[in-house]
């Protein structure tokens, strides 16, 4: 199967079976690159990073980077298509029917149902990400020269890292400030502490 092929089925796979969001999307996406070996491990998780600081929807933003990192400006239109087409078939079906049935009790369960298991998929991914980045390492891990790292329970962290994400942690939900800022904020400390 050709690589324009793989981008495309894999995205809109992605496309169908991501709801809640880009970010719980990315936990799928390691599957689907680890099995497909599309592109390498490092590589995705620098994509991930930029398509979460990138302006404009986060699925968007790794298909676009995926696709490009596998196979240039083709690859791209590939990963794009397959992640927008599914969404668009199914969102224009859904709202067609949905505001007629939103306020029948079977569809709020379901509703309320999703959204725990949402927010533990995003949980899931922000820690494989951390892990994957060396902000989480598992015992024995490699770890970066010149980083301060604790151990709790098998686990290394890395306290610097830690630092700043607990910081950011508490920014947002003790502040109004905006996550544009953090994020401005963060990759200038990152070039004093790293």
């Amino acid at each position: 199967m050709g690589i324009y092929i793989k981008l495309f089925l894999m995205f809109a796979k992605l496309s169908v079976f991501a709801f809640g969001g880009g970010y719980v999307m990315f936990p799928m996406l390691q599957a689907e690159t680890e099995k497909n070996g599309i592109i390498a491990m490092s590589e995705l998780n620098d994509v991930i990073a930029l398509a979460g600081m990138s302006p404009g929807a986060v699925a968007v933003n790794a298909a676009v980077g995926v696709g490009y990192e596998a196979a240039g400006i083709g690859g791209v239109f590939a990963a794009v298509t397959g992640i927008m087409l599914p969404c668009a078939l199914i969102v224009i079906t859904v709202a067609a029917c949905f505001f007629k049935i939103y306020n029948n009790h079977f569809v709020q369960a379901a509703l309320y149902g999703l959204r725990p298991v949402i927010t533990g998929i995003v949980l899931y991914a922000a820690i494989r990400l951390a892990g994957s980045e060396g902000i989480l390492l598992s015992a024995g891990g490699d770890t970066i020269n010149n980083g301060l790292y604790i151990s709790i329970s098998r686990a290394l962290f890395e306290v610097k890292s830690i630092a700043l994400a607990a910081i950011s942690f508490i920014l947002l939900t003790k502040t109004k400030i905006h996550p544009i800022y953090l994020i401005l904020a963060s990759g200038i400390a990152g070039i004093f502490l790293f």
